[in-house]
C-alpha cells in the first residue's frame, strides 16, 4: 500500500508472479481489508476510490479466476467498503464528522461519474439494490437532490449548472430513486406563483431560461448598436442553448413518470399546480411579482408538448382517447373561473355539478394539461410581444422628447445631473426592453419549437371537430351547418381551447408560413369556416374575428412576393370550394353588432381582412358561381350583404374626403399664417392635421379595398345590385363621390403626399367609373342615377370622361360606353322629370321618403337607414305596426337590411310584421290616374282643329 497522488493510500497489486512467491489468500485479504479500513479525514472520498479499485479487481477476477480462493476476499471487499461508503453518506458522525445541513453524496453526485470522486453507474446500481435492507440509503440520495434543487434556485444558464441537471439525469435512471424523488416533501409545495419555481423540488431546474434578464443581457448587450445579421447569431445561438435544456428537461421528466404510476401522478400534480397558480397571467394588467416568470412557463409548454408527441400520431389513431368528461372527473385543470366558449357562469356551473365517476387516462391528463400550459404559457409570451413593441415605440419617443428638453437644465448643475440620471435609467431600461425583446422573437420564431407546437395545435382542432360535429372526424367527413344544438360540453370548455389555436396560427401565418403544411392547413382551414358558419357556437366575437385574421394572413402577399400559405388549399380544397365564400359573408354580416364597445371600427378592420380573403379566391370560378348561387337562392341574405357593402363604401368614402378637406385646409392656414401664429394655435394646428392625416391614411386604405369588391361583384351580379331595396342608395353613393372627385370641391382634395395616404385619386376614378358600367345595362339603375336629384349633375359625367381620356385610364371602349351611358342617364332624367312635372304637386301624405317624417336621429343612423331621394312617390306603403307610420315597403326594407328596429320609436321590427297600408295604397292610385287622366285631357286635340289644344283643367 503506497500513497497516490492525492495523497490517499493505494493498494498496489503485485504482477510480477515470477520473481517474488505468490501470496497467500490470509495476506492478500489482510492488505486488502486493512486498506479499505483506514480512516481518513475525507471518509466517503478515500471509500470511493477504494470502491473502484476493488470494482476492478472484481471485474478481474470474476472474467478471468471465478473459481480463485482471492475473488472471494474481493467479494468482500467489495461488500465492506460498498457498506462503509454507505456509512459515511449516511451517518458520516461515525467517522468523526458533523454535517447536519450538508448532504455527503451530494459533492460527489456533481462529479463525472468517471472521475476518481463520482459516483459511477456500478456504484449507485449496488447502493439501491441494499435499499431494501437499508433504510436510509434512498433518503441520502433524495436528500441530495433536495440540496442540488436549491443551489439550481441561484443560478442561471450562465452559471455551472450542468453538473447539477447531469447529476439529477443519472439518478432518475433508476426507478426506485425516481419514485423517492417524487416523494419529496419539496416536490410539490402549496406556495403561490412567485415562489413555486424556487420552492419545489423540480422548479430551479425549469426556471433556467434564456428569457432571465442576466442571460438576455449577455446575448443581446447594448442591443441598439447591434446589425441584423449580429442579432441572428445570437438568437441562433439562443434556440441551442434552450433546445438542449428542453432535451434536458424531457429527459428528466419521462423517467419520472414511467418509474411508477404514483410517480406519474405526482409529476402531473407538479404540472397542474404550475398551471392553476398561474391565471393572473392572463390578466390585463400582470404583476410579475405575482406569477412565475416567462421562462419558467415556457419550459413548463415546451416539457408537456414534447410528453404528448407519442400519441400524436399522423393519423389520430388514438385522438379517441382524450376523454371529453375528463373536465367533470374531479380534473387536475382548474377552470372554474375561466370563460367559456358559449356558456355563461350559471350555465357552466351547473353543467360542472355533477362529478362523473371513473379515473381519466394519461393521454387526457396530459392533453389538457397542455393546452392550458399553452394559454399561460407559450400564447401568453405572443401577447406580451405584441404589448412590447407598443411599449418601446412610446418609450423611444418619450426618450426623444427628453432630449429635446435638455437645454431647458443646461444652467443648472444639480437639475441637469438629476435629469441625466433619470434619462439613463429610462435608456437602461429601453436597453432591456429591445433585448428581451429580440430573447422572444429568437424563442418563438423556432421553426423546431413552433412545429412541435403547431402539431399540438392540430389535434387540438381535430378535437374540438370531432367534438361539435358529433362525428369520428377525420374518419368520417365534416358536414356543415353544424347540428342545430350545441353540445353542452363543447359549450362549457374553456374559451382558451380555441383561442389557444388562433393565437398560435396568428403568429405563425404571421411570422413563418413556411412551417405550415398542407395536411395541417387543410385542418385549419375547416376550422375557421366550421366556426364562422355556426359562428353562434362561439360567445367571443374577438374570437369569430381571429379566424378571418388566420384566413387573411394565409392569403396575404407578402412583400417579396411569396403567395400566402393557404391560397392554394381555399382553391383546391372541395370542403373550402363549398363553404368558405358563405361563411366570409355570413361573418361580414355579423359584424355590423359584434357587441362590443367598438364595434363600429371593429368591423371595417374585420371586413377589410374579408375583402383581401375573397379577392386572393376570386380568381377561382367556383367561387364566382357560389356568389351567383347566393344571391339566387338565398336573396335576403345576399341583399343584406349588399347594403351593408353599400353602407360601408358610403361612410369610409365620405370620411376619407373630409379627412382630405380637412388636411388641405390645415395645411393651406399654416403655409399661409404659420409665421404669425403663437406656439400653442401652431401646436393645436399641428395636432389637428396629424389627426386628420390618420383618419385620411385608415379610412382610404378601407375604401380602396371596398370599392375593389364593390367592383368585382357588381360585374359578376348586376340583377343584385340593383334589386329595389338598394339600386337607389347605389345610385346615389356613386354620384356624390363621382360629385366628390371631379366637382367644383375636387380640388380641395389635393394635399401633400398623397401616395402617402394610399390615395391614388386616378385610380379610384375608374374603378367608380367600373361600377358604372357594369350596371348601365339595367334600366331601373340608369333611372335611379337620374332621380338623384343632390348629386346628379351632367357635367361630372363630362368631367370624368376628360380625365379618364387625359390620362388614358379606360380602353376606348369603355369609352364608347361612358357615352352612351350618359346619353341614356339624360334622356331618363328627361322623362322622369316629365313624368314628375305631369303628377304636380304630390300630397305629403303619398311621399315615402323617411326625411318628410318627424323623426329624430343622428347623422350616423340617417345614413345608415335613409334613402338620400326626398320626398318620392310611395309605391307599395305599409304600416309599421309599433310607431303606426305608413312608409314605402321598399324604403323600410333597405333600413331593416341594416337595423333590425322601427326608425320611428326604435322598436324590435321584423319585415314580415308590417302590414300593408291598402287605403292609402288606393289613394295613391287614384292620384295617379286621375293626373294622367288630366294630362291627357290637356294634351288631346279637338275633332274641328287639329292643333287646337283642350284647356279643361286637370
Amino acid at each position: 500500500m503506497g500513497p497516490s497522488g492525492d495523497g490517499t493510500p493505494q493498494i498496489r497489486v503485485n504482477r510480477n508472479t515470477a520473481q517474488r512467491p505468490e501470496e497467500t489468500s490470509e495476506a492478500f485479504e489482510d492488505r486488502t481489508l486493512s486498506a479499505i479500513f483506514k480512516v481518513t479525514k475525507k471518509p466517503l472520498e478515500y471509500l470511493l476510490s477504494c470502491w473502484k479499485r476493488v470494482m476492478r479487481l472484481y471485474k478481474g477476477f470474476k472474467k478471468t479466476k471465478p473459481n480463485d480462493p482471492k475473488y472471494e476476499v474481493v467479494k468482500e471487499a467489495r461488500r465492506l467498503c460498498l457498506s462503509y461508503c454507505i456509512f459515511a453518506a449516511t451517518m458520516p458522525e461515525m467517522f468523526g464528522l458533523d454535517t447536519p445541513h450538508s448532504s455527503p453524496l451530494k459533492p460527489h453526485l456533481l462529479q463525472e461519474p468517471d472521475c476518481n470522486l463520482g459516483l459511477c453507474h456500478d456504484f449507485l446500481s449496488e447502493a439501491l439494490q441494499r435499499a431494501e435492507e437499508d433504510d436510509t440509503i434512498i433518503p441520502a440520495f433524495v436528500s441530495a437532490v433536495e440540496e442540488m434543487s436549491r443551489d439550481a434556485s441561484t443560478m442561471t444558464l450562465n452559471d455551472d449548472y450542468k453538473p447539477h441537471m447531469m447529476a439529477l439525469r443519472r439518478l432518475v435512471r433508476f426507478p426506485a430513486l425516481a419514485v423517492a424523488i417524487t416523494e419529496s416533501p419539496t416536490f410539490n409545495l402549496d406556495v403561490g406563483a412567485d415562489k413555486f419555481e424556487t420552492a419545489t423540488l423540480l422548479g430551479p431546474w425549469f426556471k433556467m431560461s434564456p428569457l432571465q434578464k442576466e442571460i438576455t443581457m449577455s446575448y443581446f448587450s447594448s442591443p441598439k448598436t447591434r446589425d441584423q445579421g449580429s442579432i441572428i447569431s445570437a438568437q441562433r445561438a439562443m434556440r441551442m442553448t434552450q433546445q438542449l435544456h428542453s432535451s434536458d428537461l424531457l429527459d428528466i421528466i419521462n423517467h419520472l413518470v414511467r418509474a411508477s404510476k404514483a410517480a406519474r401522478e405526482r409529476v402531473l400534480d407538479w404540472f397542474a399546480a404550475s398551471v392553476n397558480i398561474n391565471h393572473k397571467r392572463r390578466a390585463l394588467q400582470t404583476n410579475p411579482e405575482e406569477v412565475s416568470t416567462d421562462g419558467f412557463m415556457f419550459n413548463i409548454t415546451t416539457c408537456l408538448d414534447q410528453l404528448c408527441e407519442p400519441f400524436m400520431d399522423a393519423a389520430f389513431t388514438k385522438i379517441d382517447r382524450i376523454d371529453l368528461n375528463y373536465l367533470r372527473r374531479n380534473p387536475r385543470v382548474q377552470i372554474k373561473d375561466e370563460t367559456k366558449i358559449n356558456a355563461d357562469q350559471k350555465a357552466s356551473d351547473e353543467f360542472y355539478s355533477e362529478t362523473l365517476e371513473g379515473e381519466s387516462n394519461f393521454i387526457s391528463e396530459i392533453f389538457f394539461l397542455t393546452v392550458a400550459a399553452h394559454h399561460y404559457g407559450s400564447e401568453s409570451l405572443t401577447t406580451l410581444m405584441e404589448q412590447l413593441e407598443k411599449d418601446l415605440r412610446h418609450m423611444q419617443a418619450q426618450i426623444d422628447k427628453f432630449e429635446s428638453e435638455r437645454p431647458k437644465w443646461a444652467g443648472n448643475p444639480a437639475q441637469a445631473r438629476l435629469f441625466e440620471e433619470a434619462l439613463k435609467k429610462y435608456k437602461d431600461r429601453l436597453d432591456f426592453g429591445l433585448a428581451f425583446k429580440y430573447s422572444l422573437q429568437g424563442l418563438l420564431l423556432d421553426e423546431l419549437w413552433q412545429t412541435r407546437s403547431m402539431q399540438f395545435m392540430r389535434y387540438v382542432i381535430v378535437w374540438m371537430l370531432r367534438v361539435v360535429s358529433g362525428r369520428d372526424f377525420p374518419k368520417e367527413p365534416l358536414e356543415l351547418p353544424l347540428p342545430a344544438t350545441e353540445p353542452d360540453a363543447f359549450k362549457c370548455l374553456p374559451e382558451y381551447f380555441l383561442d389557444d389555436v388562433v393565437s398560435n396560427f396568428k403568429f405563425i401565418m404571421w411570422n413563418m408560413p413556411q412551417i405550415v403544411t398542407s395536411t395541417q392547413g387543410d385542418e385549419l382551414i375547416m376550422l375557421c369556416i366550421t366556426f364562422l358558419q355556426s359562428s353562434e357556437y362561439i360567445k367571443n366575437p374577438y374570437l369569430k374575428a381571429g379566424l378571418i385574421t388566420i384566413l387573411f394572413c394565409g392569403t396575404w402577399r407578402r412583400p417579396n412576393g411569396a403567395r400566402g400559405a393557404l391560397v392554394d388549399l381555399l382553391n383546391s380544397m372541395p370542403f373550402a370550394n363549398k363553404h368558405l365564400l358563405h361563411a366570409l359573408l355570413k361573418f361580414y354580416i355579423e359584424a355590423e353588432f359584434t357587441g362590443t364597445h367598438t364595434q363600429f371600427f371593429d368591423k371595417f378592420n374585420i371586413r377589410l381582412e374579408i375583402f383581401q380573403i375573397i379577392k386572393c379566391i376570386w380568381p377561382n370560378a367556383i367561387y364566382r358561381d357560389q356568389l351567383s348561387n347566393e344571391a339566387q337562392k338565398n336573396s335576403e341574405f345576399f341583399v343584406r350583404f349588399v347594403n351593408l357593402l353599400l353602407n360601408d363604401v358610403t361612410f369610409v368614402l365620405d370620411e376619407s374626403f373630409t379627412a382630405f378637406l380637412a388636411i388641405h385646409d390645415t395645411q393651406v392656414s399654416l403655409r399661409q399664417g404659420g409665421d404669425e401664429m403663437d406656439e400653442n394655435q401652431r401646436q393645436e394646428k399641428e395636432e389637428q392635421l396629424a389627426a386628420a392625416q390618420g383618419r385620411a391614411k385608415s379610412y382610404m386604405q378601407l375604401t380602396n379595398e371596398t370599392v375593389t369588391m364593390l367592383k368585382l361583384f357588381t360585374e359578376a351580379l348586376a340583377d343584385s345590385f340593383t334589386m329595389p331595396e338598394i339600386v337607389q342608395r347605389l345610385a346615389d353613393m356613386l354620384n356624390y363621390n363621382l360629385d366628390a372627385m371631379v366637382g367644383p370641391k375636387s380640388a380641395n382634395l389635393r394635399v401633400d403626399n398623397l401616395e402617402s395616404y394610399h390615395f391614388r385619386p386616378r385610380a379610384l376614378l375608374s374603378e367608380i367609373v367600373d361600377v358604372y358600367l357594369n350596371l348601365m345595362g339595367k334600366d331601373n339603375f340608369i333611372l335611379a342615377v337620374a332621380r338623384d336629384g343632390r348629386s346628379y349633375k351632367p357635367a361630372n359625367f363630362d368631367k370624368a370622361a376628360e380625365i379618364l381620356n387625359k390620362w388614358a385610364l379606360k380602353p376606348q371602349d369603355d369609352m364608347i360606353k361612358w357615352d352612351k351611358l350618359k346619353a341614356q342617364v339624360k334622356k331618363a332624367k328627361e322623362a322622369d322629370d316629365q313624368a314628375e312635372e305631369d303628377l304636380g304637386e304630390i300630397p305629403d301624405e303619398f311621399l315615402g321618403s323617411l326625411l318628410h317624417r318627424p323623426i329624430q336621429a343622428t347623422k350616423r343612423l340617417l345614413m345608415c337607414f335613409l334613402d338620400p331621394l326626398m320626398f318620392t312617390l310611395m309605391e307599395d306603403p305599409v304600416v309599421l305596426p309599433s310607431s303606426k307610420v305608413s312608409i314605402d315597403r321598399s324604403t323600410i326594407r333597405s333600413h331593416l337590411l341594416s337595423d333590425p328596429n322601427d326608425p320611428f320609436n326604435r322598436a324590435p321590427l321584423k319585415i314580415e310584421d308590417v302590414l300593408p297600408d291598402t287605403d292609402l295604397k288606393a289613394k295613391i292610385e287614384a292620384f295617379k290616374t286621375e293626373r294622367k287622366a288630366a294630362k291627357l285631357a290637356v294634351t288631346k286635340p279637338t275633332t274641328g282643329n287639329p292643333d287646337a289644344m283642350d284647356t279643361t283643367p286637370g
